[in-house]
């Protein structure tokens, strides 16, 4: 008798029927079907959805746009095929270790016993010993003939048996070839049509000069500052979309300032790389022609940027000779994805560029805005309106009012002076619609004889909104030249840290995922809900659209 303590009445406690009824009832659960792979699974997957939060930092992430349904869609895809390897393993070791054992005892002759003691085998005493009826322990009991019932049941169960095992072989295997198959042979879906060509080209013995494409005059821009982690992974892909382009057809102009890490070492030994290819360039390492200022806060940090970017335009502006300029962010990206940005549109725009991602989704939410101007979302489909959505699904070029996102690839002409111009591009007529009164540029009598454009900060006294140097390029793109093919290339995937390029590039990327994505989440209604940087009841609109408010707070 057990009492409990403060209480007075007796409480009989016996364990051992309680835990025998618990085992026998998980043994029975055990032989359901599938229960214990099931169980297996469970764990896999809490292993891995511990170690993929502690990888992306969960809690750091905004997670809306990492929804939980697809994390688990994703783990799931992942740990089945290796549950059902280690399952497959199970059952066939088993079977190894079971038909061992019968081998092993069907080549020992079976002993004897007379009167409980040991018969030696036939190869002891070499000859076999016959007993009598009494001596084998037969009582006299007439034998009887086995049930043919009995003799059916254990043949159907043998049959079973046998029934069951191949279906788990069968199961367990195809889920872990499958698996293994989408792992090995997985190709991006959007890589298919550059990727091949420019394998051929960074892999072709001879270099060709020329190149692979179009022959297209390319202006390579970038600036670094501190990108140790990112650099080695956006050289190699920039030297092979080089080798795909051809030497001759580019120029690369780089700038790096201030990095206190080892950026500048990475440059030289892509400097030294670009020699090998005769590649024409200006790389200047720890710059300091451009003077940082001390606090690097509004007005002053867009300032600054657009002198570093001025700066890395400076070859092409003094000399020009190119046709179009891709603008790189410190990104990864792929070497194929930088060939796609540039034949966007088959190359039917004034502005194209990347996506960029991080850890709230779609990155650059600042300068991005829809056709109409208005913000956008960071969630898939990471636009409002209809049209912009159903090419979204398409993965197709959508048209937008600004953008920059990772890289971009744009029209050479509006930056050079007018004596450099090939005037392929602007047109000699004027613009009918004149410049917004908040506009600080002006016009020539026609877009061919306007001044060149130049990387600016926001003149706020003039009504501006505050927006970023890299907003206002494409905007003055639109409203000092009348150039509006303006486009995003979903197909284009960069992001500044490795985790989430993966994760936005191939994972989300894979078709499985993307349908889950697309036809079953497909947003859930949280695509509708823009990302605002600010108080979003301040959100005030101009003639360059949709306003961020964060500066006013």
């Amino acid at each position: 008798m057990y009492r409990f303590p403060g209480h007075g009445w007796p409480l009989s406690l016996n364990v051992r029927p309680a835990l025998a009824a618990t085992v026998r009832f998980l043994v029975r659960l055990a032989r359901v079907p599938f229960v214990l792979p099931f169980v297996t699974f469970c764990i896999l997957f809490s292993i891995a959805e511990s170690h993929w939060c502690t990888l992306y930092d969960y809690n750091g992430l905004w997670q809306p746009a990492f929804p939980y349904s697809w994390i688990v869609w994703v783990l799931a895809l992942a740990v089945a095929p290796l549950n059902a390897a280690l399952w497959l393993g199970a059952v066939l070791g088993w079977s190894a270790l079971c038909w061992s054992v019968n081998y092993l005892a069907s080549r020992r002759p079976a002993r004897l016993y007379r009167n409980g003691r040991s018969i030696p085998h036939a190869d002891e005493e070499e000859e076999y010993i016959v007993l009598s009826d009494s001596e084998s322990g037969d009582t006299g009991r007439e034998r009887r003939p086995s049930s043919p019932t009995l003799s059916f049941g254990r043949r159907r169960t043998v049959r079973l048996s046998a029934v069951w095992w191949w279906v788990q072989v069968g199961v367990f295997a195809s889920i872990a070839l499958l698996g293994t198959w989408e792992a090995t042979h997985y190709a991006h879906p959007h890589d298919v049509q550059f990727k091949h060509a420019v394998e051929q080209a960074a892999h072709d013995a001879q270099l060709r000069p020329e190149g692979y494409g179009k022959r297209e005059k390319i202006y390579i821009a970038a600036a670094f500052y501190n990108n140790e982690i990112v650099f080695p992974y956006w050289s190699q892909s920039m030297l092979s979309a080089i080798r795909y382009l051809g030497p001759e057809n580019v120029f690369v102009s780089v700038v790096e300032s201030y990095s206190q890490d080892k950026t500048p070492e990475l440059l030289r030994e892509f400097d030294a790389s670009l020699a090998k290819l005769h590649v024409p360039r200006r790389i200047l390492v720890q710059d300091a022609a451009t003077e940082k200022p001390e606090e690097l806060s509004y007005d002053n940090r867009i300032e600054f940027l657009a002198a570093v970017r001025n700066r890395v335009m400076e070859p092409l502006v003094e000399h020009g000779g190119y046709d179009k300029v891709l603008f790189s962010n410190d990104v990864f990206v792929e070497p194929e994805s930088i060939i796609e940005l540039i034949e966007t549109a088959d190359g039917n725009y004034d502005f194209a560029c990347a996506m960029d991602f991080n850890h709230f989704g779609a990155y650059d939410a600042w300068v991005l805005r829809d056709r109409l101007g208005h913000l956008t979302s960071t969630i898939w489909p990471y636009f409002i309106d209809k049209p912009s959505i159903e090419l979204m699904r398409e993965d197709a070029p959508v048209p937008v009012f600004t953008c920059w996102n990772g890289m971009v690839v744009f029209d050479a002409e509006p930056l050079l002076p007018i004596h450099l111009r090939p005037n392929r591009t602007l047109s000699h007529s004027p613009i009918s619609t004149p410049l917004p009164r908040s506009h600080p540029l002006h016009r020539g009598p026609s877009p061919a004889l306007t001044p060149a454009l130049r990387f600016r900060k926001s003149d706020r006294a003039a009504g501006e909104c505050f927006e970023s140097e890299a907003f206002n390029l494409p905007y003055d793109f639109r409203r000092v030249f009348g150039l509006n093919r303006v486009l995003v290339n979903p197909r284009v995937v960069t992001s500044y840290d490795y985790r989430f390029y993966v994760w936005f590039k191939w994972v989300l990327n894979h078709r499985l995922v993307r349908w889950w994505v697309r036809e079953v989440f497909d947003g859930w209604g949280m695509e509708r809900r823009k990302m605002v940087v600010g108080p979003e009841d301040q959100v005030w609109v101009w003639d360059g659209g949709d306003c961020h408010p964060w500066w006013l707070s």
